[in-house]
Protein backbone atom coordinates (compact mmCIF):
# COMPACT_ATOMS: atom_id res chain seq x y z
CA UNK A 1 0.00 0.00 0.00
CA UNK A 2 1.41 3.43 -0.64
CA UNK A 3 2.10 6.09 1.86
CA UNK A 4 -1.21 7.83 -0.64
CA UNK A 5 -3.20 4.39 0.14
CA UNK A 6 -2.46 5.00 3.97
CA UNK A 7 -3.15 8.30 3.87
CA UNK A 8 -6.57 7.59 2.35
CA UNK A 9 -7.58 4.65 5.21
CA UNK A 10 -7.16 7.59 7.59
CA UNK A 11 -8.52 10.40 5.98
CA UNK A 12 -11.23 8.78 3.41
CA UNK A 13 -13.95 6.08 4.41
CA UNK A 14 -11.71 5.78 7.34
CA UNK A 15 -11.08 8.60 8.74
CA UNK A 16 -10.94 8.08 12.42
CA UNK A 17 -12.76 11.38 13.19
CA UNK A 18 -16.32 9.97 13.38
CA UNK A 19 -15.20 7.66 16.31
CA UNK A 20 -13.99 10.92 18.57
CA UNK A 21 -16.95 10.59 20.66
CA UNK A 22 -15.86 7.12 21.65
CA UNK A 23 -11.95 7.52 21.51
CA UNK A 24 -12.51 10.33 23.95
CA UNK A 25 -14.87 8.15 26.30
CA UNK A 26 -12.25 5.31 26.35
CA UNK A 27 -9.36 7.49 26.79
CA UNK A 28 -10.52 9.58 29.58
CA UNK A 29 -11.75 6.53 31.47
CA UNK A 30 -8.37 4.99 30.90
CA UNK A 31 -7.08 7.80 32.61
CA UNK A 32 -9.16 8.72 35.19
CA UNK A 33 -9.41 4.95 36.79
CA UNK A 34 -5.47 4.72 36.36
CA UNK A 35 -3.97 3.59 39.60
CA UNK A 36 -1.30 6.63 39.13
CA UNK A 37 2.54 6.30 41.19
CA UNK A 38 1.33 9.01 43.01
CA UNK A 39 -2.24 8.41 44.66
CA UNK A 40 -3.39 11.96 45.27
CA UNK A 41 -2.57 13.17 41.49
CA UNK A 42 -5.58 12.63 39.62
CA UNK A 43 -6.99 15.63 37.91
CA UNK A 44 -10.65 15.96 37.97
CA UNK A 45 -12.96 14.44 35.37
CA UNK A 46 -14.07 17.91 34.68
CA UNK A 47 -10.97 19.04 33.19
CA UNK A 48 -9.49 15.44 32.08
CA UNK A 49 -12.57 14.58 29.75
CA UNK A 50 -12.42 18.32 27.93
CA UNK A 51 -8.06 18.12 27.57
CA UNK A 52 -8.49 14.33 26.06
CA UNK A 53 -11.12 15.11 23.16
CA UNK A 54 -9.33 18.63 22.53
CA UNK A 55 -6.39 16.68 22.30
CA UNK A 56 -7.73 13.75 20.17
CA UNK A 57 -9.37 15.53 17.76
CA UNK A 58 -6.53 17.69 16.87
CA UNK A 59 -4.50 14.35 16.82
CA UNK A 60 -6.85 12.47 14.52
CA UNK A 61 -7.16 15.62 12.47
CA UNK A 62 -3.64 16.00 11.89
CA UNK A 63 -3.40 11.88 10.95
CA UNK A 64 -6.09 13.28 8.26
CA UNK A 65 -3.77 15.55 6.65
CA UNK A 66 -5.07 19.12 8.47
CA UNK A 67 -2.81 21.51 9.77
CA UNK A 68 -2.55 21.52 13.65
CA UNK A 69 -1.81 24.27 16.02
CA UNK A 70 -0.89 21.95 18.95
CA UNK A 71 -3.28 24.39 21.34
CA UNK A 72 -4.78 21.59 23.62
CA UNK A 73 -1.52 19.73 24.05
CA UNK A 74 0.24 23.35 25.39
CA UNK A 75 -3.37 23.81 27.25
CA UNK A 76 -2.53 20.35 28.93
CA UNK A 77 0.81 21.08 29.91
CA UNK A 78 0.02 24.48 31.60
CA UNK A 79 -3.40 22.71 32.90
CA UNK A 80 -1.46 19.50 34.29
CA UNK A 81 1.31 21.53 35.62
CA UNK A 82 -1.05 23.75 37.87
CA UNK A 83 -2.80 20.77 39.33
CA UNK A 84 1.20 19.19 40.17
CA UNK A 85 0.05 16.27 37.46
CA UNK A 86 3.58 14.66 37.28
CA UNK A 87 5.15 13.63 33.82
CA UNK A 88 5.19 10.32 34.25
CA UNK A 89 1.27 10.05 34.56
CA UNK A 90 0.93 13.19 32.17
CA UNK A 91 3.13 11.21 29.19
CA UNK A 92 1.58 7.89 30.24
CA UNK A 93 -1.81 10.07 29.12
CA UNK A 94 -0.52 10.69 25.83
CA UNK A 95 0.51 6.52 25.33
CA UNK A 96 -2.92 5.74 26.23
CA UNK A 97 -4.32 7.69 23.54
CA UNK A 98 -1.53 6.82 20.95
CA UNK A 99 -2.48 3.25 21.92
CA UNK A 100 -6.34 3.34 21.81
CA UNK A 101 -5.77 5.35 18.17
CA UNK A 102 -4.15 2.32 17.02
CA UNK A 103 -6.25 -0.15 17.77
CA UNK A 104 -9.23 1.62 16.03
CA UNK A 105 -7.20 2.32 12.88
CA UNK A 106 -5.99 -1.39 13.26
CA UNK A 107 -9.14 -2.96 13.67
CA UNK A 108 -10.30 -1.19 10.40
CA UNK A 109 -7.53 -1.82 7.91
CA UNK A 110 -7.43 -5.54 9.45
CA UNK A 111 -8.40 -6.75 5.86
CA UNK A 112 -5.42 -5.22 4.48
CA UNK A 113 -2.52 -7.87 4.14
CA UNK A 114 0.30 -5.44 3.11
CA UNK A 115 2.44 -5.07 6.90
CA UNK A 116 4.30 -2.44 5.22
CA UNK A 117 1.11 -0.69 5.15
CA UNK A 118 0.59 -1.22 8.28
CA UNK A 119 3.87 -0.11 9.54
CA UNK A 120 4.07 3.24 7.91
CA UNK A 121 0.08 3.64 9.49
CA UNK A 122 1.56 3.03 13.07
CA UNK A 123 4.75 5.57 12.50
CA UNK A 124 2.01 8.35 11.06
CA UNK A 125 0.10 7.60 14.87
CA UNK A 126 3.19 7.59 16.88
CA UNK A 127 4.33 10.36 15.58
CA UNK A 128 1.34 12.44 15.88
CA UNK A 129 1.58 10.82 19.53
CA UNK A 130 5.03 12.25 20.03
CA UNK A 131 4.69 15.60 18.36
CA UNK A 132 1.64 16.23 20.81
CA UNK A 133 3.33 15.47 24.07
CA UNK A 134 6.42 16.88 23.58
CA UNK A 135 4.60 20.39 23.04
CA UNK A 136 3.12 19.23 26.20
CA UNK A 137 5.73 18.11 28.33
CA UNK A 138 7.51 21.05 27.39
CA UNK A 139 4.39 23.34 28.54
CA UNK A 140 4.49 21.43 31.45
CA UNK A 141 8.13 22.11 32.52
CA UNK A 142 7.98 25.94 31.54
CA UNK A 143 4.61 26.29 33.51
CA UNK A 144 5.82 24.54 36.57
CA UNK A 145 9.07 26.69 36.45
CA UNK A 146 7.03 29.75 36.56
CA UNK A 147 4.45 28.10 38.91
CA UNK A 148 7.40 27.66 41.55
CA UNK A 149 8.92 30.78 41.62
CA UNK A 150 5.35 32.92 42.15
CA UNK A 151 4.87 30.02 44.97
CA UNK A 152 8.18 30.60 46.20
CA UNK A 153 6.88 34.56 46.51
CA UNK A 154 3.69 33.97 47.52
CA UNK A 155 5.17 31.81 50.48
CA UNK A 156 7.58 34.71 51.59
CA UNK A 157 4.92 37.37 51.36
CA UNK A 158 2.78 35.28 53.72
CA UNK A 159 5.50 34.94 55.82
CA UNK A 160 6.46 39.07 56.33
CA UNK A 161 2.84 39.91 56.83
CA UNK A 162 2.26 36.68 59.10
CA UNK A 163 5.82 37.69 60.94
CA UNK A 164 7.18 34.19 60.36
CA UNK A 165 10.16 35.82 58.12
CA UNK A 166 12.65 37.37 59.87
CA UNK A 167 15.36 38.30 56.88
CA UNK A 168 12.89 41.20 56.07
CA UNK A 169 15.69 43.25 53.91
CA UNK A 170 16.61 39.66 51.57
CA UNK A 171 12.61 39.30 51.63
CA UNK A 172 12.24 42.89 50.35
CA UNK A 173 14.28 42.30 47.57
CA UNK A 174 12.92 39.18 46.28
CA UNK A 175 9.62 40.81 46.50
CA UNK A 176 10.47 43.25 44.09
CA UNK A 177 9.63 46.42 47.28
CA UNK A 178 11.46 49.65 46.63
CA UNK A 179 13.00 50.36 49.94
CA UNK A 180 11.80 54.01 51.77
CA UNK A 181 8.45 54.12 50.58
CA UNK A 182 5.42 53.61 52.37
CA UNK A 183 3.47 50.95 52.47
CA UNK A 184 -0.14 49.42 53.35
CA UNK A 185 -2.09 45.89 54.40
CA UNK A 186 -5.37 45.67 52.83
CA UNK A 187 -7.58 42.20 53.21
CA UNK A 188 -10.66 41.88 51.02
CA UNK A 189 -13.29 39.53 52.23
CA UNK A 190 -13.70 36.15 51.45
CA UNK A 191 -16.87 35.34 48.97
CA UNK A 192 -16.64 38.65 46.71
CA UNK A 193 -15.41 39.05 43.54
CA UNK A 194 -12.16 40.12 43.15
CA UNK A 195 -10.20 42.60 40.31
CA UNK A 196 -7.11 40.63 39.80
CA UNK A 197 -3.41 42.09 40.18
CA UNK A 198 -0.69 40.52 38.97
CA UNK A 199 1.35 38.78 41.35
CA UNK A 200 5.23 39.87 41.77
CA UNK A 201 7.18 40.09 38.27
CA UNK A 202 10.56 37.79 37.87
CA UNK A 203 13.42 39.38 39.61
CA UNK A 204 15.14 41.92 37.09
CA UNK A 205 12.33 42.73 35.51
CA UNK A 206 11.72 46.65 35.24
CA UNK A 207 8.64 47.71 36.90
CA UNK A 208 6.72 50.64 35.31
CA UNK A 209 6.56 54.08 37.93
CA UNK A 210 4.34 53.43 40.65
CA UNK A 211 2.71 51.73 43.28
CA UNK A 212 4.02 47.83 43.66
CA UNK A 213 0.94 45.54 44.47
CA UNK A 214 1.98 42.16 45.97
CA UNK A 215 -1.20 39.87 46.96
CA UNK A 216 -2.02 36.19 47.61
CA UNK A 217 -4.79 33.94 49.25
CA UNK A 218 -4.73 32.94 53.00
CA UNK A 219 -7.26 31.56 54.87
CA UNK A 220 -9.89 32.00 52.04
CA UNK A 221 -9.21 36.14 52.24
CA UNK A 222 -7.04 38.33 49.88
CA UNK A 223 -4.06 40.00 51.24
CA UNK A 224 -2.60 43.05 49.72
CA UNK A 225 0.72 44.36 50.18
CA UNK A 226 1.12 47.92 48.41
CA UNK A 227 4.31 49.97 48.47
CA UNK A 228 4.01 53.79 47.12
CA UNK A 229 5.99 57.11 47.45
CA UNK A 230 2.95 58.66 49.45
CA UNK A 231 0.22 57.36 51.84
CA UNK A 232 -2.12 58.56 49.43
CA UNK A 233 -0.80 56.44 46.22
CA UNK A 234 -1.04 53.74 48.88
CA UNK A 235 -4.71 53.87 48.81
CA UNK A 236 -5.66 54.47 45.39
CA UNK A 237 -4.00 51.54 44.21
CA UNK A 238 -6.74 49.94 46.37
CA UNK A 239 -9.38 51.72 44.64
CA UNK A 240 -10.35 49.52 41.63
CA UNK A 241 -10.17 46.11 44.27
CA UNK A 242 -12.45 48.27 46.83
CA UNK A 243 -15.00 49.33 44.11
CA UNK A 244 -16.04 45.62 43.68
CA UNK A 245 -15.45 44.09 46.83
CA UNK A 246 -15.24 44.60 51.33
CA UNK A 247 -11.50 44.99 51.76
CA UNK A 248 -10.35 46.87 54.86
CA UNK A 249 -7.08 49.19 54.46
CA UNK A 250 -4.20 49.40 57.35
CA UNK A 251 -2.56 52.35 58.52
CA UNK A 252 0.34 53.59 56.33
CA UNK A 253 4.02 52.32 57.98
CA UNK A 254 7.38 52.58 56.29
CA UNK A 255 9.10 48.99 58.12
CA UNK A 256 8.40 45.94 56.84
CA UNK A 257 8.50 44.27 60.38
CA UNK A 258 4.70 46.36 61.23
CA UNK A 259 3.13 44.43 58.02
CA UNK A 260 2.27 41.47 60.72
CA UNK A 261 0.48 44.31 63.15
CA UNK A 262 -0.70 46.19 59.98
CA UNK A 263 -2.79 42.82 59.14
CA UNK A 264 -4.59 43.00 62.41
CA UNK A 265 -5.76 46.47 61.58
CA UNK A 266 -6.64 45.66 57.76
CA UNK A 267 -9.11 42.79 59.18
CA UNK A 268 -10.53 44.73 61.68
CA UNK A 269 -11.26 47.18 59.16
CA UNK A 270 -12.56 45.11 57.05
CA UNK A 271 -14.93 43.78 59.44
CA UNK A 272 -15.95 47.31 60.64
CA UNK A 273 -17.94 48.47 56.96
CA UNK A 274 -21.49 48.74 57.38
CA UNK A 275 -23.74 45.00 56.45
CA UNK A 276 -23.44 44.55 52.80
CA UNK A 277 -21.76 47.37 51.22
CA UNK A 278 -18.90 47.07 49.30
CA UNK A 279 -15.99 49.52 49.52
CA UNK A 280 -12.70 50.38 51.15
CA UNK A 281 -12.63 51.15 54.91
CA UNK A 282 -9.29 52.21 56.14
CA UNK A 283 -8.35 51.16 59.80
CA UNK A 284 -9.25 54.69 61.80
CA UNK A 285 -12.04 55.57 59.72
CA UNK A 286 -14.51 54.30 61.99
CA UNK A 287 -13.15 54.30 65.77
CA UNK A 288 -16.18 52.86 67.46
CA UNK A 289 -16.52 50.14 64.65
CA UNK A 290 -13.14 49.00 65.05
CA UNK A 291 -12.93 48.92 69.39
CA UNK A 292 -16.63 46.43 69.04
CA UNK A 293 -15.43 43.97 65.73
CA UNK A 294 -12.03 43.84 67.96
CA UNK A 295 -13.51 42.25 71.04
CA UNK A 296 -16.93 40.58 69.49
CA UNK A 297 -17.45 38.59 72.73
CA UNK A 298 -18.01 41.92 74.73
CA UNK A 299 -19.42 43.75 71.96
CA UNK A 300 -22.21 40.96 71.59
CA UNK A 301 -22.98 41.26 75.57
CA UNK A 302 -23.30 44.91 74.92
CA UNK A 303 -26.05 44.54 72.10
CA UNK A 304 -27.98 41.71 74.46
CA UNK A 305 -27.77 43.86 77.26
CA UNK A 306 -29.14 46.96 76.09
CA UNK A 307 -31.41 45.57 72.88
CA UNK A 308 -33.07 42.53 74.94
CA UNK A 309 -36.31 44.65 74.68
CA UNK A 310 -36.74 44.53 71.01
CA UNK A 311 -34.61 41.53 70.11
CA UNK A 312 -38.28 39.72 72.09
CA UNK A 313 -40.72 41.19 69.38
CA UNK A 314 -41.77 40.90 66.04
CA UNK A 315 -38.87 40.34 63.74
CA UNK A 316 -40.24 42.87 61.13
CA UNK A 317 -41.05 45.21 64.36
CA UNK A 318 -37.52 44.73 65.38
CA UNK A 319 -36.08 45.64 62.05
CA UNK A 320 -38.35 48.47 61.83
CA UNK A 321 -37.61 50.43 65.17
CA UNK A 322 -33.72 49.59 64.73
CA UNK A 323 -33.62 51.16 61.20
CA UNK A 324 -35.49 54.17 62.77
CA UNK A 325 -32.71 54.44 65.56
CA UNK A 326 -30.17 54.04 62.75
CA UNK A 327 -31.80 56.79 60.59
CA UNK A 328 -31.93 59.51 64.15
CA UNK A 329 -28.33 58.95 64.48
CA UNK A 330 -27.35 59.16 60.20
CA UNK A 331 -28.96 62.51 60.12
CA UNK A 332 -27.59 64.08 63.04
CA UNK A 333 -30.84 63.66 65.32
CA UNK A 334 -33.21 65.47 63.01
CA UNK A 335 -36.45 63.40 63.65
CA UNK A 336 -37.34 65.48 60.14
CA UNK A 337 -34.91 64.11 57.66
CA UNK A 338 -34.73 60.91 59.53
CA UNK A 339 -38.40 60.41 58.49
CA UNK A 340 -37.61 61.60 54.97
CA UNK A 341 -35.03 58.88 55.04
CA UNK A 342 -37.87 56.52 56.19
CA UNK A 343 -40.02 58.01 53.59
CA UNK A 344 -42.92 58.53 56.48
CA UNK A 345 -43.91 61.39 58.96
CA UNK A 346 -41.40 62.73 61.23
CA UNK A 347 -43.66 62.43 64.32
CA UNK A 348 -44.06 58.53 62.99
CA UNK A 349 -40.20 58.49 64.05
CA UNK A 350 -40.97 60.20 66.72
CA UNK A 351 -43.20 57.72 68.29
CA UNK A 352 -41.07 54.80 67.54
CA UNK A 353 -38.30 56.57 69.21
CA UNK A 354 -40.68 56.79 72.15
CA UNK A 355 -41.53 53.17 71.61
CA UNK A 356 -37.58 52.27 71.69
CA UNK A 357 -37.10 54.21 75.38
CA UNK A 358 -40.19 52.14 76.59
CA UNK A 359 -38.34 48.87 75.67
CA UNK A 360 -35.09 49.38 76.63
CA UNK A 361 -35.17 51.88 79.07
CA UNK A 362 -32.68 54.07 77.19
CA UNK A 363 -34.12 57.48 76.26
CA UNK A 364 -32.27 59.07 73.06
CA UNK A 365 -32.42 62.32 74.35
CA UNK A 366 -30.63 61.20 76.81
CA UNK A 367 -26.59 61.89 75.80
CA UNK A 368 -25.23 58.82 77.86
CA UNK A 369 -28.48 56.46 77.00
CA UNK A 370 -28.35 57.66 73.15
CA UNK A 371 -24.63 56.63 73.47
CA UNK A 372 -25.29 52.55 75.01
CA UNK A 373 -27.96 52.42 71.80
CA UNK A 374 -25.84 53.54 68.95
CA UNK A 375 -22.96 51.07 70.46
CA UNK A 376 -25.54 48.65 70.70
CA UNK A 377 -26.93 48.59 67.45
CA UNK A 378 -23.70 48.86 65.77
CA UNK A 379 -22.12 46.36 67.75
CA UNK A 380 -25.79 44.04 66.13
CA UNK A 381 -25.25 45.32 62.97
CA UNK A 382 -21.42 43.89 63.36
CA UNK A 383 -22.20 40.79 64.06
CA UNK A 384 -20.57 38.17 61.78
CA UNK A 385 -19.29 40.33 59.59
CA UNK A 386 -15.87 38.56 58.34
CA UNK A 387 -12.83 38.64 59.41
Amino acid sequence: MSDIAVSGAVSGRHDLRDALDLLSEQVADEILHAEPVHPDTHLPAALVQPLVRANLAEILAALAGEPSSLGPARETGRVTAAEGMPLDLLQHAYRLAGLRIWEELARRLRSRTDTTALLRASSRVWFAIDRSSNVAVRTHLESSAGLSENMARTELLRGVLTGAVHDLETARRALGLPADVMLVVAVTAPGMPAVPAAPAPDRGVAEPPGPTVRWLTHEGARLTLVAAHTSENTYNALTGLAAHTRTGASRPFTRLADAPAALVEARTAVRSLPLGRVGLARYGDRPLDALLVADGERAAELATTVLSGLRDRDPRDEELLLATVEAWFEHGGSGTRAAAALHCHRNTVLNRLARVADLTGRDINDPRAAAELYTAVRALRLQGEPA
